[in-house]
């Protein structure tokens, strides 16, 4: 703890006014100038600095005095600088006791102070829930908003270079003889200087990949050389993610960006020539970025969604799961509406009513396989690269990050599952509408069938890749493809009677909403996580 000049009350870090508070005697310091009253006490930069080379001949590093806070029941650890009692675990939401322990912890480069304060985020993040009409009601209130924690996140910078000769090739058109098309092939050689620094990536293992990126980016230009003196009033995590496991990826942005200050150059366009450029890494360093990080558990207990803000810009991402009883509500509702819309001008006949039966099933057997990959993935954590790369394996070299990227990339054909989507619902509605006899609609619903089927059985062979039960999957497909089978069935068997049909629809429609429960649950999967379970920090998650 920091204490105040004046009073020797604690000093607290300010967002608006960048300076260390005292609540006490309302004094204010600034960071850089009380660092500089405590160096001849603690060292060149106001905390231990090592330096020399130990027995080893390996360098030593910054080091700077901490408290920790390891939660009994996950073993997440929370770093700071202040003697104030920690009383509930920012990533299980436990109110366990924290062990409490005093450690000298590797000082990072960097900070980028918090600008945005508490309530300023909290106020935010109610913003963001007030548009998510389907949240649920407990993750508003008070008690639980007021959870929001300020927490100094580790994030790899990168810096990558280029001083030298670029070539790029490109071709244009140049004439025609007869049947044959010439082109001109150019090779462009450009000269280089550029820099590109400050392209980042967090670097806890537990920090959600989609959640840091979707509150991305931070002002490099607001960094500070570090001292614990920003930590005041704030906690911090530690890194245990290694620089390599991002660094192509970071290569990759940096390139694009240089790639793209060239394509200003009106001579690529004139020769055709997509232009590319291959930025050197230059170095690494460590760095501590503001993040407001709150942890909402489910009324089970078992689960816990995160919400995150940008304690610089005030950007919020969070995973909300759904309100069951309020989708059920508002789903009855648009229900009967659009029964009367389309019976206002569409006579509903029992053959389109078995069709359009067909086409939610369809729809919801794409739409449920597809979404288990990403239920599987995101509990099994596939889909973050930085976990996968700490708990999946030691070895961070290249190959191992391009393995990981090959299982990320893999687990979600949300694409394809749109497109088969949008395929069922256009032949069904030409199947429907169109004036193409008994045999184009059979033809048609079938077509439905076969696609969509072969869709859903695929991926739930392609789910094997991240070891899932079938207890786990099977089910969630087994309702749609019941109710589309037994509805295809009595559109190719034609009854002569209605009340097939109508029994048919009503079996098959049932199926569909029985279907869309499994869907609300797999997005409510797919928006919590399970409760980490001692393996933060190498734990056992079986314990």
């Amino acid at each position: 703890m920091y204490e105040c000049p004046s009073c020797g009350a604690g000093l607290e870090f300010n967002p608006k006014t960048q300076k260390l508070d005292c609540k006490y005697c309302n004094s204010s310091f600034d960071p850089k100038e009380l660092e500089e009253k405590l160096k001849d006490a603690k060292g060149d930069k106001g905390f231990s600095i090592e330096n020399s080379k130990d027995e080893n001949g390996k360098e030593k590093v910054d080091v700077y005095e901490a408290i920790v806070y390891r939660c009994t029941q996950c073993g997440a650890e929370l770093i700071t600088t202040d003697e104030t009692i920690a009383t509930f675990c920012s990533y299980c939401g436990s109110s366990a006791i924290l062990e409490k322990k005093n450690q000298k912890k590797v000082a990072p480069n960097y900070v980028i102070p918090f600008t945005k304060s508490k309530e300023e985020c909290e106020q935010a993040y109610k913003n963001k829930l007030k548009k998510a009409f389907f949240a649920p009601s407990d993750m508003l209130k008070t008690q639980q908003v007021e959870k929001i924690r300020g927490i100094y996140m580790p994030y790899w910078v990168y810096s990558f270079d280029k001083d030298g000769e670029q070539s790029n090739t490109g071709s244009r058109y140049s004439h025609r003889v007869g049947d044959y098309v010439y082109y001109d092939d150019y090779k462009i050689s450009t000269n280089i200087k550029a820099r590109c620094e400050g392209v980042s990536h967090d670097a806890a293992a537990n920090f959600s990949d989609h959640l840091s990126e979707a509150i991305a980016p931070f002002s490099m230009k607001e960094k500070k050389e570090f001292s614990p003196t920003y930590l005041s009033g704030y906690y911090a995590d530690s890194q245990d993610v290694n620089g390599e496991v991002y660094r192509e990826e970071c290569n990759k942005i940096a390139n694009e960006q240089a790639a793209s200050e060239l394509k200003k150059d009106s001579t690529y366009a004139k020769y055709g020539c997509k232009p590319q450029v291959n930025m050197r890494h230059k170095d690494t360093k460590l760095g501590l970025f503001p993040v407001y990080f709150l942890a909402t558990r489910n009324k089970k207990g078992d689960r816990i969604s995160y919400a995150v803000v940008n304690g610089q810009t005030g950007k919020v991402a969070a995973e909300i799961p759904i309100d069951f009883k309020k989708y059920l509500i508002v789903s009855l509702i648009l229900a009967v509406g659009l029964f009367f819309l389309f019976n206002g001008f569409l006579t509903l006949t029992p053959t389109k009513i078995i069709i359009i039966s067909i086409i939610f099933n369809a729809i919801s057997l794409v739409i449920s396989s597809s979404q288990m990959n990403k239920v599987i993935a995101r509990d099994k954590m596939i889909d973050d690269k930085g976990n996968a790369s700490k708990n999946g394996s030691q070895n961070t070299s290249n190959n191992a990050s391009k393995n990981i990227e090959k299982k990320i990339s893999a687990k979600n054909p949300s694409s394809i599952g749109i497109a088969v989507a949008a395929f069922c619902v256009m032949f069904g509605i030409f199947a429907s509408l169109a004036p193409i006899g008994k045999t184009g609609m059979i033809i048609g619903i079938i077509s439905i069938f076969v696609v969509s089927t072969i869709y859903a059985l695929a991926n739930n062979r392609k789910q094997k890749t991240y070891k899932a039960k079938i207890s786990e999957k099977a089910p969630k497909i087994f309702k749609p493809l019941i109710g589309l089978i037994i509805a295809v069935a009595i559109f190719i068997w034609n009854p002569v009677s209605d009340v097939y049909y109508y029994g048919g629809a009503i079996v098959s429609i049932l199926m569909t909403i029985w279907s869309f429960s499994d869907l609300i649950k797999e997005i409510n999967l797919l928006t919590t996580r399970k409760l980490p379970q001692l393996g933060r920090r190498g734990g056992d998650e079986n314990a």
